[in-house]
């Protein structure tokens, strides 16, 4: 399973990075929010090649990036609820796999309560759908 950002509810995704996203597409603000989370970036009027954006966006993406946000400094959100969601569901695909809630907490540095906090409330939920 691949969840993406993206493919959350909108309500979960900061509307900065939804700003981005539909102004110079979805990887740009993947790439801002993993490589910059919680920070101020200074974006340049002017793209260059030597600057750390046009390395980790490629060119194309950071002249975008530039032409829409240049001269500005644009805050990237941690996105923590959305991060918290897609790891959410990972840990749900990886449960309904097979592995155990142990090998699951290791893999994810949590504690194996946490793990089953998350795998019983979405069983519970379930319960609750069909009644409904």
């Amino acid at each position: 399973m691949n969840t993406h950002l993206f493919d959350l509810p909108p309500a979960l995704i900061p509307d900065r990075l939804q700003q981005i996203s539909s102004h110079c597409g979805q990887q740009t603000a993947l790439v801002l929010l993993l490589n910059f989370p919680g920070v101020h970036v200074r974006i340049p009027k002017n793209p260059n090649h030597g600057h750390k954006l046009a390395e980790l966006l490629g060119m194309i993406a950071f002249g975008k990036l530039c032409s829409i946000y240049g001269d500005e400094i644009v805050s990237i959100p941690r996105a923590a609820k959305a991060i918290r969601a897609i790891r959410n569901q990972q840990i749900l695909h990886d449960f309904a796999e097979g592995q155990t809630q142990a090998a699951i907490a290791l893999k994810y540095g949590m504690t194996q309560r946490q793990v089953n906090k998350i795998c019983n409330a979405v069983a519970f939920d379930r319960q609750l759908d069909i009644f409904n």
